[in-house]
């Protein structure tokens, strides 16, 4: 394999992915993934989620576990192999508001092992494989005016 410059939209895939997850909008995924396009599991991870059906499934999840998620991207690598194939791995921190009403945050680094295929004209994920590399929770403050009040007063 060697390294090749990749085009902004291979990039811009990880981002689109971020967004779909967060707001839950499985139409959304299905813009970045082919039709027939998985996340699944890396390692321990058992995680499966195929097509469209597998999208849907995978918000209605996410809207049962958390309350709300944020996932911040971070290095993306990319390589071509000699038959063309498009490989790369981004980075990202995903945190995970628990539920409850002390607000707790699940922080998990990971890894996205990324195969890329051309569906429709446009670069998409054909398989991401979701590799877990820690996790860490705290306690986190819900934002709300009275918070700004107490600890953001400079803002006002």
């Amino acid at each position: 394999m060697t390294g090749f410059v990749a085009p902004q939209e291979l990039h811009d895939l990880a981002f689109h992915y971020a967004r779909g997850v967060d707001t839950r909008d499985a139409d959304l995924l299905m813009q970045v993934f082919t039709t027939e396009g998985v996340l699944r599991g890396h390692g321990d991870n058992p995680i499966h989620f195929q097509g469209r059906k597998g999208m849907e499934q995978m918000c209605a999840q996410l809207v049962a576990a958390f309350p709300r998620t944020m996932h911040n991207v971070y290095n993306q690598t990319f390589e071509q192999s000699v038959d063309g194939t498009i490989t790369g791995i981004t980075y990202c921190i995903a945190s995970h508001i628990l539920p409850g009403d002390d607000w707790r945050v699940l922080d998990m680094a990971l890894w996205y092992h990324n195969l890329y295929a051309r569906e429709d004209g446009r670069w998409r994920f054909a398989d991401r494989a979701l590799e877990v590399l820690w996790m860490e929770t705290r306690d986190v403050q819900k934002f709300t005016s009275a918070a700004m009040d107490a600890d953001l007063k400079e803002f006002r």
